[in-house]
């Protein structure tokens, strides 16, 4: 409690979003407004505070959306809030946030192909997500005067808003749609426009922002902001603005790059299409399980890993566990996960908003 009401007063004191084009271009990167979209991003977990922030700059609340979701609710939906605010000028400001994964979503997050269809060019988890959006948001779209939108969205959330930015885009032009994500997975691939005005602030070290796998042509709206995770000389300064954050929690992330590229590199080895990721190994051995056979598919496995705060510290134990018994394919992965994580890293850690703020800090000093 008392660290929540800490970090409620620091974002309370955070500065005021710009006025109706909320920076000067929105094709232009602005570090002090992309500062603010992660911050109110990351207040979609805490949605009161997240409003009472808002209000501060005069926006409205116009309701929240799938914040709760029933027990068996397997729609392929996310959470998120609306927010707006007449402007001196006219027009309308709008700020749409998009929640990160909530509980009972990480089999959505990687249930990528809901349709079975494998050959679509896009993430359709995260698509239908999206579409969601707009299907519930279609009569306040249209009634809406010179709208300029602010879309932002952390993990689950960055996916769904790196593809409703684009969707916006194509409707209401890019001079009027700033799409801020952070640590967004991979939501396209083939050929699409370029979105200048959509800004991916990625950590290369976090492996969510190298799924879907890099290796099955999935890519994302718009341009990546890589943080220089692998800079020694900026660590110092990236370690000292993360601690001085008042929404740091455990350790700083030490996870570099390479790390992360290794790692779906053995990922790839055990699902070379996203087709493989429904195939069922056997524990036993190496290859696919035989009918009636003790198996795991390798959406399962990421499932138990991921849902556990990605977290693969020590030996594998629970389900996990079983794995280790014999020889299979997940073998490799396993083992790699250890090597990467043998130095009491955590895979959740590069994950964390406040690392990506504290990079963004160190890096824009």
């Amino acid at each position: 409690m008392k660290r929540l009401f800490c970090l409620s007063l620091a974002l309370l004191l955070i500065p005021c979003l710009a006025c109706a084009e909320f920076s000067e271009s929105s094709v232009v990167y602005d570090p002090a407004l992309a500062q603010r979209a992660l911050q109110i991003a990351e207040l979609a977990y805490t949605p009161a505070i997240q409003e009472a922030v808002l209000s501060l700059d005069g926006f409205v609340k116009r309701g929240d959306y799938n914040a709760v979701r029933a027990a068996g609710d397997k729609r392929h939906v996310a959470a998120y809030a609306v927010y707006d605010k007449a402007l001196d000028g006219g027009g309308t400001a709008v700020v749409i946030a998009i929640r990160g994964t909530g509980e009972g979503e990480w089999p959505l997050n990687l249930e990528l192909m809901p349709s079975g269809n494998y050959d679509l060019d896009y993430a359709e988890n995260f698509w239908l997500a999206a579409e969601d959006v707009l299907a519930a948001q279609a009569d306040y779209l249209d009634a809406l005067d010179g709208p300029v939108f602010l879309v932002t969205g952390h993990s689950r959330g960055a996916g769904v808003a790196n593809i409703l930015g684009a969707r916006l885009t194509d409707r209401f032009g890019a001079e009027n749609v700033f799409a801020y994500t952070f640590a967004a997975p991979r939501t396209v691939r083939g050929d699409y426009p370029a979105y200048e005005n959509i800004f991916n602030v990625i950590n290369p070290a976090d492996i969510v922002t190298l799924l879907p796998l890099p290796q099955w042509g999935f890519e994302r709206y718009g341009v990546d902001r890589i943080l220089p995770v692998d800079d020694p000389e900026l660590f110092a300064q990236a370690e000292a603005a993360y601690r001085a954050r008042s929404d740091a929690s455990g350790p700083f992330s030490a996870l570099d790059s390479g790390t992360a590229k290794a790692l779906t590199e053995v990922m790839a080895q055990l699902a070379a299409t996203p087709a493989d990721i429904a195939a069922r190994r056997a524990l036993a051995h190496p290859g696919l399980a035989e009918e009636g056979e003790d198996g795991m598919t390798p959406g399962e496995f990421f499932l138990l890993a991921f849902s556990d705060g990605l977290s693969f510290q020590g030996r594998p134990t629970g389900a996990l566990a079983r794995l280790t018994q014999a020889e299979n394919d997940f073998t490799p992965l396993l083992a790699a996960l250890q090597s990467a994580l043998s130095d009491g890293n955590s895979l959740s850690a590069a994950h964390m908003p406040a690392v990506y703020g504290a990079w963004m800090t160190a890096s824009e000093n």
